[in-house]
């Protein structure tokens, strides 16, 4: 039996059928709701239920609901009224029942400037009407920005110095709808198919410093002779320093305490973040690097992408050797993909598949500063040796 809970749930999920006929100029009115089976054969549930019905009726509210009631001769209670049509007739009556007149007009208004000032973004309105509304207070704002890219794409600028009437921080807290309504409405030379936000529309980003120490003294045609110095990732990579070599690490306290005995050769800390940092700069072309992580899956893998980009990368510190000799501070690692086992050496790739497959973890930080020293004497000597 249809009750005014049933009712107002029907209303409910045909709300976001509403707005995107609004948005489509499409007719909705009138919208029949659903009636099911009627009992006739329990008079208080009939009654009860008539009455109910009654309550939220257009003839009596003067808005919402207009039932039709009908004689229907019934075995044990004789000739009672029984609802035969239940509809909403105009849009009026529907946004008054769910009570969301106000939000309905706010929606029009939004709709009419968008159609104004971006006519793009009819589209994506039309299919995601909701997130207009829920956006009702701001959307003016978001049509701001849209327009300012159409006519500034890629400006190349922060954020916060779009000359716009809006909060500073609003570009930056609302990344998620922009990100949508940008990607609807600019051509593919205006963004890129990058997922950061900055960078798929050309704005500024504060670029994550990059910390590097030379291991001993500088080349001598060296663009920086500073012993330890931190640098945006883009001014690095147009510094053209010329190391004899690199070593890469992810450890800020394994990173200050590599031996100071290989010169002309560069420290960099990852920081986690070794791949994008190495694959931005050019100069590691042909130039022999080393990388250190942690002996763990996600250490290996870093390692094989490192490789991936750069396929001088040699491993150092990350062999069984220096596993079993260090099994006192093994610790679990943490859930990682199964992936990029393909670049590693044969002895890497076992170690790998040993790590992962018996949740294995030996931290860098971890291994003694007596192994790692004479780690890096012997390759000393190695190299010395030559071929």
């Amino acid at each position: 039996m249809l009750t005014p809970a049933d009712i107002t749930a029907f209303a409910q999920r045909r709300y976001r059928d509403f707005l995107r006929a609004v948005a489509t100029d499409e007719v909705f009115f009138p919208l029949r709701v659903p009636l099911g089976e009627w009992p006739t054969d329990d008079f208080a549930v009939l009654k009860d239920g008539a009455k109910a019905l009654r309550g939220i009726e257009k003839a009596r509210r003067g808005s919402g609901l207009r039932i039709e009631w009908t004689p229907c001769n019934t075995r044990r209670f004789g000739e009672q009224l029984i609802p035969t049509g239940v509809t909403f007739e105009t849009e009026e009556d529907f946004v008054r029942f769910l009570g969301r007149t106000e939000e309905v007009a706010k929606f029009r208004v939004n709709l009419a400037e968008t159609r104004a000032q971006i006519p793009a973004l009819a589209g994506w309105v039309a299919r995601h009407p909701h997130r207009v509304v829920e956006k009702c207070a701001i959307w003016q704002d978001l049509l701001l920005v849209c327009a300012y890219f159409q006519y500034h794409p890629r400006p190349g600028c922060y954020p916060r110095e779009i000359r716009l009437p809006i909060d500073t921080k609003f570009i930056e807290t609302q990344q998620p709808t922009l990100r949508q309504l940008l990607d609807e409405i600019l051509p593919a030379d205006a963004r890129t198919e990058d997922e950061e936000f900055h960078l798929r529309f050309g704005l500024r980003i504060d670029e994550t410093p990059v910390r590097v120490r030379w291991l001993g003294l500088p080349p001598s045609d060296a663009a920086v002779l500073l012993a330890d110095f931190t640098s945006p990732l883009s001014v690095l990579a147009a510094a053209n320093l010329t190391p004899t070599g690199i070593v890469v690490v992810e450890n800020k306290t394994t990173f200050l305490t590599l031996p100071r005995n290989r010169p002309g050769w560069l420290a960099l800390l990852g920081n986690g973040n070794s791949v994008v940092v190495c694959g931005a700069l050019p100069w590691l072309r042909g130039r022999p690097l080393l990388y250190w992580g942690d002996i763990d899956p996600a250490g290996f893998q870093i390692l094989a992408r490192l490789r991936t980009l750069w396929p001088q990368t040699c491993s150092i510190l990350m062999d069984a050797a220096t596993l079993h000799a260090h099994e006192t501070w093994w610790s679990k690692p943490g859930l990682v993909p199964d992936a990029f086992p393909e670049t590693l050496t044969p002895e890497e790739r076992s170690l790998y598949e040993q790590v992962r497959d018996h949740g294995i973890r030996l931290e860098q930080e971890r291994i003694l500063q007596t192994w790692v020293d004479a780690a890096v004497q012997d390759r000393n000597t190695m190299e010395a040796r030559g071929p």
